[in-house]
């Protein structure tokens, strides 16, 4: 099963007038990138670049009175300007001041059990599922594709995501990750949880793989279901963006914005394979209940072992990862591992100076990794 996510943004030539300016810090004059520029749910939109830069072609006769230009980022102000009283300028990038947001913080709930963080995985994975989903052809700057994370109630850190790239033709492709409440129209994206007003950027370079983004400097915190999306920052290279990506086979469905400042929509019921470390904080006996959980379960796991050779020679200090349960070890002196795995986990085994290999668990107990040089 697959889920097609095409974003697509087409100039009609002559028509179409630039909008173009440079976003900057109404404190510091200092360029604000990667900030959102787009006609309110019109799905025509833009995102600056690393310099403050932007470029909006616009065809001013299709919009009226009631459509606004919003421009938004973590940290700032969200500006709205009516489309019928923009100007356009030929030779400069007029500067567009962006004023610092004032942080609000949460309110802190006062409570006579003490609270303790355990490690909980939440989301979704690909384990071997044909599902993907893709961003192609031109795709438009400020595009996003979410999912919905399940989770229980109560208070919870977000530490790490893991996504999988199936394939990535382009040289570098930079996004963002996306941490959204769920308090929107229909229980979709509206309030970014974020507060730390530090954008989480990843760079994703040509190829596959799985990726793991750190979440814990972003101090997310969540209480209930919450989003995750990715959004199209850049595209380096001359390559039309292929971006393809794994999904899951669960049924709480995906979302998409076509650009920046559109309007969310539900694109299908298959969620993309966003994967995510958290720590909820509970009970000190709860919290011992679940590592006896935890134990028992980790005890009636598979042994899978082996050797990393390379060129017939045996390679010590490979790391070992299970990419489902994050289980890590290394090979001893002799080149050999043990690690927990069942049918279709995937374990991936890398060490500096070679290209990394992945292994899909079949029924086999024993299992080599074949490492090669990296060129």
């Amino acid at each position: 099963m697959s889920l097609v996510l095409f974003f697509a943004l087409f100039y009609a030539g002559f028509a179409q007038r630039d909008y173009k300016g440079q976003t900057v810090d109404a404190k510091t004059g200092e360029p604000v990138p990667y900030v959102n520029i787009g006609i309110l749910d019109k799905g025509v939109g833009t995102v600056s670049d690393e310099n403050g830069i932007f470029h909006l072609p616009l065809e001013t006769s299709k919009y009226g009175n009631g459509d606004y230009i919003q421009i938004s980022c973590l940290g700032y102000e969200t500006i709205r300007i009516p489309v019928s009283k923009i100007e356009f300028e030929y030779n400069e990038y007029p500067k567009q001041i962006l004023n610092p947001a004032e942080i609000s913080l949460d309110e802190v709930e006062v409570t006579n059990t003490t609270l303790v963080p355990i490690k909980e995985y939440i989301g979704y994975q690909n384990n071997g599922s044909p599902s993907l989903g893709y961003w192609k052809d031109n795709v438009a700057l400020g595009g996003e594709l979410a999912t919905k994370i399940r989770t229980s109630k109560g208070p919870r850190q977000l530490n790490s995501l893991e996504f999988e790239v199936w394939s990535n033709p382009s040289d570098s492709i930079l996004i963002r990750i996306n941490v959204y409440d769920s308090d929107g129209p229909l229980g979709r994206p509206l309030t970014n949880l974020n507060k730390s007003g530090k954008d989480i950027l990843k760079a994703l370079k040509k190829g596959r793989g799985f990726k793991d983004v750190d979440l814990e400097p972003f101090a997310i915190h969540v209480t209930d279901d919450f989003y995750i999306s990715l959004e199209l920052l850049k595209v380096y290279g001359d390559s039309e963006i292929d971006l393809v990506l794994a999904a899951a086979d669960s049924d709480y469905g995906s979302y998409r914005k076509y650009t920046s400042q559109d309007k969310w929509q539900k694109v299908s019921d298959v969620n993309m394979a966003y994967y995510l470390e958290t720590s909820p904080y509970v009970s000190q006996e709860k919290a011992k209940r679940y590592e006896v959980k935890v134990e028992k379960a980790r005890r009636k796991l598979r042994m899978l072992s082996g050797f990393a050779i390379h060129n017939g020679s045996m390679l010590a200090d490979v790391t070992v990862k299970n990419q489902r349960t994050r289980e890590t070890t290394k090979t001893d002196d002799s080149g050999r591992y043990v690690i927990h795995a069942e049918k279709k986990d995937v374990i991936m085994f890398s060490k500096q100076g070679y290209k990394k290999m992945v292994l899909e668990v079949g029924d086999q107990q024993f299992a080599n990794a074949l490492m090669r040089l990296v060129d």
